[in-house]
Formats: structure tokens, sequence, C-alpha cells
């Protein structure tokens, strides 16, 4: 896929990942429509890009009036959607135990729910473009996760639903890509900031992770390579990709790793 002269919205936008692939999108000569629930860091995100291709707008992905009326705005403004990038997402740092329940209610609503609204309203324009849809799941979406359960719960979801979506549209020419990263340093460390949400954080703070972490520009670049290149999986990083094999064929060992390297995380809240 070529992503030049291209309309591609996405959300989730002004966070790390979210404000590389913006800028490495217009870089490439896309038109991008970038959604965000925080106006602040959208204008500054604007204040960075000075390009007639960028748009923003506020919004927040769990509201489905809200999301009818802005994306509706998006394509009056820059046509039909070519490129879709569901990247809205939260996380928590706490056991099953001391989540509460409406933690779990939101990041299934910013996570899940969010990336279903948009797919959904824009998937006749995206059918008509014969585009593309890319779902920023996680190594959590096919591993277990110590400490996070809403968020690893959200991004299971969203494979499950994607890979359908995928089979479902494949023969109107859709492409469907599924990117499971493992621990991009978008905030790392930068608990303090937590989320917009009670009981939430940002996605990228946790200061102990399994393997390397990757930084958003590399993270950005290797995405967007796999768009072009119409990818239906991208195991993000080598854990991802080790994690992959092991969840298939050592599932006890890999959840053994995974607990040793993360607990401490959630201990120390």
């Amino acid at each position: 896929m070529e992503v030049r002269g291209k309309h591609v919205v996405i959300s989730g936008a002004s966070g790390g990942l979210g404000r590389v692939l913006c800028q490495q999108l217009i870089e490439k000569g896309a038109r991008v429509t970038a959604l965000d629930l925080n106006q602040g860091e959208l204008d500054e995100l604007r204040s960075a890009i000075s390009s007639e291709g960028f748009r923003s707008h506020r919004l927040d992905v769990t509201d489905l009036r809200q999301c009818t009326e802005i994306l509706e705005q998006a394509v009056s403004e820059s046509g039909d959607v070519d490129l879709l990038i569901n990247n809205a997402g939260i996380t928590h740092f706490s056991s099953v135990l001391d989540t509460e329940l409406s933690t779990i209610d939101q990041v299934m609503a910013v996570n899940f729910m969010g990336s279903v609204h948009c797919t959904k309203l824009l998937l006749p324009g995206l059918i008509r473009r014969r585009g593309m849809i890319v779902a920023l799941s996680s190594v959590a979406g096919f591993t277990p996760l110590h400490g996070r359960c809403a968020y690893a719960a959200s991004k299971h979801a969203m494979v499950g639903f994607f890979a359908t979506l995928r089979a479902e549209v494949a023969a109107q020419g859709v492409r469907v890509m599924i990117v499971c990263p493992s621990f991009v340093a978008t905030q790392k460390g930068n608990l303090k900031g937590a989320g917009l949400y009670e009981g939430t954080a940002r996605p990228g703070q946790a200061s102990q992770t399994v393997g390397r972490s990757m930084t958003p520009e590399e993270a950005a670049s290797r995405i967007l390579r796999a768009i072009e290149r119409e990818t239906r999986l991208l195991l993000l990083g080598r854990v991802a990709q080790v994690s992959w094999w092991l969840s298939r064929l050592f599932p006890a060992l890999l959840e053994r790793i995974m607990i040793r390297q993360t607990r401490s995380e959630v201990e120390n809240h």
C-alpha cells in the first residue's frame, strides 16, 4: 500500500507512538486526521506538524454519538478513509483482586470498543476505497501479562475481532493488519501522569519489561513498512516474536517468564 496522497485516520494520535506515526505519515505524503481525547496535546501536535494535509479533532472513542459526528466531519473534510489506525489505548497496574470493576469497564471501553466504534463507522468508506485497517493490539493480546488483566483482555478481544473482520472483508479488497508490539517506551517511568480515568495509566509507562523496549520512532517505522507490505500480523520486536512461539509450544514457561519480569511493577504500586 502506498500511503502518499491517502487519507489516514489515527486514534490516540497525541500519545508517544501515535504522535510519531502522524509525523512519519505526513513526511510520506499522507493526509492525516488525528484523533485524541487530550485537546492540549493535540494542539501541541498541530504546532509541531505544519502541513496542510494534517487535521485534528478531539474525540472520546468510547462515545458512539461523538464518534459518529467527528468521523462524518473527517470524511467531509478529507474524503473517504484509505487507512484507519486504531491506536487509542490505556492500561493499568493492578492485580485482578485489586482492580475495580469500573477500571476494567473503562479499559475495555477505550481499547476494544473504541476500536470497534471507529472501524464500524468508517468501514463502508474503507470498502469503497479498498483500504486498510490497522489494529494496535499487544504481546498481551496472546500472552498473560501479570497485573494487567483488563489490558490483556482488551487486546485479546482486539485480536479476535480484527482477525474475524479480516476474513469477512478480504473478498471486498480491504486489508486488515494486527500489530502486536512487545514494549514500546513511549512514557517509561512517567507514572505520575497516569491516565485520564480513575485507576488507569497510559501505555508505555512500565519500568519493568521483558527484553529491550523499542523507541516510538523505531516502532512507527516498522509499522509503516508493514503497512506498505500489507502484512497480516506484525509481531513487533524480538520479545513479541519469541513470545508468539512460546505461547504455542511452551505456554507454562512463557507464563513464568512474564510473571518474573513484570510482577514487581504491580507490587510497587
